[in-house]
């Protein structure tokens, strides 16, 4: 297992500049958002910012992957390495959700420090249970859409430069569709009520809400709220997701790194 860790090494060396200028962005918002709520005097702007800033890490390891999966592509880094494809593409994906936990307890941080700041309890009447709930949440669902954006990016990679590239590229747009479709119809599902109910526990979801409406008007809140999860689904999503793995890892195949 040398060479692997021997990978992860060169894969985390690779990310440091992305994760330096991850924190820094981070502290940035973090800091004007502090200065706001000093010059009006209400923490509550710097408190929905720094909860926000953890929210946000949902899109870190897709968008980590993909870009560090396009830097592949150009440096051609992978071209002399021997290794199989599922071996190259998991380290990337291990290096890229220890930098989302390791971001996420950043913004953590963050966020602790504008309660220390502005005098305010910490979980702010919630129990610990549903802050939890949140990391998780933000934590699996995060992972999951970056597998998936691995291989929607690994369709579009795996058609430049190919015979019928526009058509090729058409087809994968089609499969993003299609695949947003499918899970849209299965959430909305009897069966995912049902696999809901096996092994269920409290998780956050993120959506909108009508919270006032007229005959003619309706006022739109976008937020989060507690909802329910359960262990089958968690079950089905993996197995989905290391089929998705699998199909990516074909592709990486068929792709000129």
């Amino acid at each position: 297992m040398s060479y692997y860790s021997g990978l992860l090494s060169k894969d985390w060396k690779f990310s440091m500049k992305g994760q330096v200028q991850s924190y820094l962005f981070l502290l940035l918002i973090w800091t004007l958002s502090v200065a706001v709520s000093f010059r009006l005097s209400e923490p509550l702007i710097a408190m929905s910012i720094g909860v926000t800033l953890i929210v946000i890490h949902i899109l870190y390891v897709p968008t980590d992957m993909i870009i560090n999966l396009g830097r592949e592509q150009k440096l051609k880094l992978w071209l002399h390495n021997p290794q199989p494809s599922y071996v190259l593409l998991s380290s990337k994906l291990f290096i890229s959700i220890l930098n989302c936990l390791l971001s996420i307890a950043f913004a953590v941080g963050l966020y602790a420090v504008v309660c220390v700041l502005f005098n305010v309890p910490f979980l702010q009447g919630k129990t610990l249970s549903e802050s939890f709930a949140l990391l998780w949440s933000v934590i699996g669902f995060g992972l999951y859409l970056g597998v998936w954006a691995v291989f929607l990016w690994s369709q579009y990679a795996a058609s430049i430069g190919k015979r019928f590239e526009k058509l090729r590229i058409a087809i994968s747009g089609l499969i993003a569709y299609v695949i947003f479709q499918l899970h849209e119809g299965f959430i909305l599902s009897t069966l995912f009520d049902s696999m809901k109910e096996i092994g269920s526990f409290p998780v956050v979801s993120i959506g909108t809400k009508v919270i006032n409406e007229t005959n003619e008007y309706q006022e739109i809140s976008m937020g989060v709220s507690m909802s329910e999860f359960s262990l089958a689904l968690v079950a089905l999503f993996l197995a989905v997701s290391l089929f998705v793995f699998l199909l990516s890892v074909r592709n990486m195949k068929k792709i000129e790194i």
